[in-house]
C-alpha cells in the first residue's frame, strides 16, 4: 500500500500543475486581437492611386485591373494583389499623430502615398531600432514591418501585364513579314503561302501565350516590319518588329510600349517551326556517317568504370 505521505505529495503535485495551467492559459482573459493597417475589403475596390516618383492610377474594369495613368495598359494582376496586400499588414504599434510631428517621421516628404478608395496611406521613414516603417492613416501613426517598399517604389511599366495578348485572346488572323494566315469559319487555319497546318497552329499558340521578360516605354516612332494580329471584328493588335537578334524587340505604337522576348521564345513568334531544321539534318548526317564506319570495338574497362558525376560536354538542352 502507498503511504499517506506519498498520497499527499501526489495531491500537491496535481494542485501545482493546475495552478501552472491557470497561470499560462489565463482563462477568462481576452486574447489580444491582431490589428491591421486597414479593415478595407480590397476585393470591392475599383480604384488605386500610387504616388511615388510618378503618379500611377489603376482602375478595375469588367473585373480586370488596368493602368489608367500615366498611360493606359493592362495591369499585372499579381503586382496589383501585392499592392493591395499592404492594406492587410499587421500594425505593430499605433500612436496619435499631431501635424507638427510629421517631419519627425519623414511624413512631411513621404516616400510614397497609396490611396485605396477613400483611404490614404502615407509612408514615411524607418524607426531606428527595429527598422519598422512609419505609416500615417488619418491622425494615427502606425509602425509596420517593412517588406513591401519595392512595390511602392516601382515604376508604371513594372505594373504592366507582360503578356502580348489578352488572356482570353482568340486569334483570327496573323500577318508577319513573309507570312499571312487566317482562320476560316470552321476554325481551320489557311496559310499564304501554303504551309504545314500543325506548325501554323503552334505559331498561333505561341502568340497567345507570349510573355515578355521586360516592358519599357517607347516614346519615339518605331521603324521596322509590321506585325498584325486580328482577334475579332474591329479588334486588331499591331506591333513593329524593331529587333530580331539576340532577343526579339517588339513595339506596340498605340500604347507606346516595347516588349522584349528572350531567345527561342521570341523566335517562335516570327514564323513556322519546321520539324526538320538544318541542325537536325546535320546531326542526322553525322549519325549516318558514324553508323557506316567499322563495327564498334570492345568497350575498354576504363570506360566501363565511367563516373556519371563527371562533367561531360553535350549538345542541346
Amino acid at each position: 500500500m502507498m503511504k499517506p505521505k506519498w498520497w499527499l505529495n501526489l495531491i500537491l503535485l496535481a494542485v501545482l500543475a493546475a495552478l501552472a495551467g491557470v497561470a499560462f492559459f489565463e482563462p477568462g482573459k481576452e486574447q489580444p486581437r491582431t490589428v491591421y493597417l486597414t479593415e478595407l475589403d480590397t476585393g470591392a475596390l475599383t480604384r488605386i492611386e500610387l504616388r511615388n516618383q510618378e503618379n500611377l492610377v489603376f482602375e478595375k474594369q469588367n473585373g480586370q485591373w488596368r493602368l489608367a495613368a500615366p498611360f493606359p495598359a493592362p495591369a499585372n494582376d499579381i503586382r496589383i494583389r501585392q499592392l493591395l496586400n499592404i492594406a492587410k499588414i499587421e500594425s505593430r504599434a499605433r500612436y496619435p499623430l499631431k501635424p507638427e510631428d510629421l517631419p519627425k517621421f519623414e511624413l512631411d516628404k513621404p516616400k510614397a502615398v497609396l490611396t485605396l478608395g477613400q483611404t490614404r496611406l502615407v509612408f514615411g521613414g524607418l524607426e531606428p531600432i527595429d527598422m519598422l516603417r512609419y505609416v500615417q492613416i488619418g491622425d494615427t501613426l502606425h509602425l509596420v514591418a517593412d517588406d513591401f517598399s519595392h512595390h511602392l517604389s516601382a515604376q508604371a511599366t513594372d505594373y504592366v501585364d507582360k503578356k502580348l495578348l489578352p488572356e482570353d485572346a482568340q486569334l483570327k488572323e496573323i500577318v508577319l513579314p513573309g507570312l499571312a494566315a487566317k482562320r476560316d469559319e470552321k476554325g481551320q487555319w489557311r496559310l499564304e503561302p501554303p504551309g504545314d497546318a500543325a506548325a501554323l497552329a503552334e505559331l498561333a499558340n505561341a502568340w497567345q501565350s507570349a510573355r515578355a521578360i521586360e516592358v519599357k516605354r517607347h516614346e519615339q516612332p518605331a521603324t521596322g516590319d509590321a506585325i498584325r494580329l486580328v482577334l475579332g471584328p474591329g479588334q486588331a493588335v499591331e506591333f513593329v518588329l524593331v529587333q530580331r537578334e539576340p532577343d526579339l524587340l517588339l513595339v506596340r505604337p498605340d500604347w507606346k510600349l516595347e516588349y522584349l522576348l528572350a531567345g527561342e521564345s521570341g523566335k517562335r513568334l516570327l514564323g513556322l517551326q519546321k520539324p526538320g531544321s538544318e541542325n537536325d539534318k546535320e546531326q542526322d548526317e553525322e549519325d549516318s556517317d558514324s553508323d557506316s564506319e567499322s563495327p564498334p570495338e570492345q568497350i575498354p574497362e576504363d570506360v566501363m568504370d565511367y563516373d556519371p558525376g563527371e562533367d561531360v560536354d553535350v549538345d542541346g538542352e
